[in-house]
This record gives structure tokens, sequence and C-alpha cells, in this order.
């Protein structure tokens, strides 16, 4: 469950308190920038469409999906992800989790779907160096990025911030083949068996207890409290209280060498779709929650179907409606 619908008065007072904790964050952000990241960032955007050199190794994209749904629900969402590949050298891998041998073979005790993803993940990641790991409605709004803009080589996984709440996204992330790496998908993966009973948020719940315990090994006292609220959570409200539980504990860090770099909201390669209404700017990369066959089944951002025989270092396949593009000040 990677959406959710909020309503009532409670929500609303949890969402002021979100809001509260948002500004807090905020301020506590150091207001100094690494230069040398600053910079290499700068020189690594893609322009025009250009080659994407890949200078940290082997790039990877995982897309795993269950049955026919990847043609019943993500036609639109996966023919921008091939397009777009069509334009580079990265390896793309598709993993039916129903049938894929492997995965039958080292994940079948998994029965979520989300954590039998990240049990897949750990299979693919040894044959690369860095493993793109999406859902399978993350599509392409902008192909003139490269994957290399976003990894950060001091640490072994990259995640982001969602924009409409504090949660961590667990759809989409970046994990390198590293013993950090490894670990932290095997240990994703087993949260399964640690989720309790309430309503826990399936991996979104299991990565945010999964972060507190990684990085901050130390917080004993504080892991209790946030474990109780998550498990005594009954619904989104309840449930968000974990969420603001271990934000408030992590603080304003944003990179843990050799571990762990989050991307704070507007700065990541993928957000979600709906919170924009689909809009985008040239800073946006990837869009989470297209989950349609067609650009007509709702206000998206094209106004015609990707056609992949005109896929390539152009963007003759690509046809986005006008009033869809901002400026990035506006997005942010």
């Amino acid at each position: 469950m990677r959406r959710y619908y909020l309503s009532g008065f409670l929500t609303y007072g949890v969402l002021a308190l979100v809001s509260l904790v948002n500004v807090m964050i905020f301020l506590r952000r150091p207001i100094t920038v690494d230069s040398n990241l600053a910079h290499r960032y700068i020189s690594m955007r893609r322009k025009n469409m250009e080659d994407c050199p890949q200078v940290f190794g082997k790039v990877t994209v995982f897309v795993a999906y269950t049955g026919s749904s990847r043609k019943e629900m993500y036609d639109v969402a996966q023919r921008t992800l091939q397009c777009y590949l069509k334009s580079t050298n990265y390896t793309l891998v598709l993993v039916d989790l129903d049938t894929d041998p492997l995965v039958q073979k080292r994940c079948q005790k998994h029965q979520v779907i989300y954590y039998k993803k990240h049990c897949a993940a750990t299979l693919y990641l040894p044959k690369t160096e860095w493993l793109l790991v999406l859902d399978a409605d993350t599509g392409v709004v902008n192909p003139n990025h490269c994957i290399e803009e976003w990894i950060d080589d001091r640490v072994s996984v990259i995640m982001y911030e969602r924009f409409f709440n504090w949660e961590i996204m667990a759809a989409n992330y970046l994990v390198r083949n590293t013993p950090f790496g490894n670990e932290f998908l095997r240990k994703w993966a087993e949260q399964e068996f640690k989720q309790p009973s309430s309503w826990h948020g399936y991996d979104q719940g299991g990565l945010m207890m999964l972060l507190l315990e990684l990085l901050i090994p130390d917080a004993v006292k504080e892991y209790e409290i946030c474990n109780e609220y998550w498990r005594k959570a009954t619904n989104y409200e309840t449930y968000m209280a974990t969420v603001i539980c271990v934000r408030l504990a992590l603080g304003a860090t944003t990179v843990w060498p050799d571990k762990i770099r989050i991307y704070r909201k507007a700065e990541a390669f993928a957000r979600d779709g709906w919170i924009s209404i689909e809009q985008w700017s040239e800073d946006d990369f990837m869009i989470h929650g297209w989950k349609k066959n067609s650009i007509e089944e709702w206000d998206s951002p094209f106004k015609k179907e990707i056609d992949l025989s005109l896929c390539g270092q152009n963007l003759r396949a690509w046809h986005w409606q006008e009033n869809k593009k901002l400026q990035p000040v506006d997005m942010r």
C-alpha cells in the first residue's frame, strides 16, 4: 500500500503535527554544501540526451511485478522506462515474483509482495555494482537525466523522502553491491516476520524501524518507543506516530557514510505524481503511481502514447502536454 487516502479531523491534526516537524527539521538542516559533491552533480547533469557514462560501475534497473499485472496495470509506466533505457547502456531486469525460478527457490517464504520484492533484489544485486529498484508503476517523465546524477559513492543505499508525509519511500531506491547494501536488503525483507498484526504500513513501516535500528544502533530507548507506536497503530493517523517518532530520532542528518543517504523532498530521482497533479519540471526524472495502460485513462503528462520504435538518444517519442510542465522553483 503505497498511497493513502486521508479524511477526518484526526488526520488534519496529524498533518499539522507533521508540518511542524517539517519546519523543525528544515530549520536544523546544515546550511553548508559539500562543494565537490555539488560540482559533481552539476557536471553530471545530462544535456540533450547525451550518453550516460557509467562512472560508478555497472548500473542495473530492477523492476518486480506479479503475473500479468505488468501489462494489465503498468503499461504506461513500463513503456516510458523502456523508451528511456533505449537511450542508455543500463541493464534492465524484469522479475515476475510469481514465476522467476531464483525467486521461487530463495524467497518462497515471503507472503507479502512488497517484502518479496526486496528479497528478490538481494538475488540480483551481486550481479551489478548499483541496482536501481523500482515499483512497476514508476515511469520516466523526463528522459534527459542519468541515474548517476543521484549516485553518491560515499554510501551503499540511497533513498528519499515522500512528498506528502514523512515516510522514507520504500518503492524506489538505489542500492550498491557492498556488504552493507546486501545486509540492508536481507534485513528489510526479514521485517515481514517482525511486523505487528496492527496497521503496520507493510514495508513502509518495516523500513522506518529498520532505518532506526541500523543508523542509530545505540538508540535503544528510542527504538522501543517507536516500536510501541508501530505495534499499537490502528489506522493511518496512528501509524504516522511511528513515522514521526523515527524521523525525530534520526534528526536532520541525511548522510550516514558507508551506509545510507536520504534525499530530501524535491531532490531525488523519483517522487509521487498525484501530489502535483502530474505536473513536472526539468528537475524531475521519474514519477511513481502510474497504474494505467493508456494515457487517456487519467490526466497524464503526455499527449501521445510512447512509440518505442522512435526511442533513442532523442526526444522524438516524447510528447508532453504543455500545461503540465512547470519551472523547478514552482514545483518546490
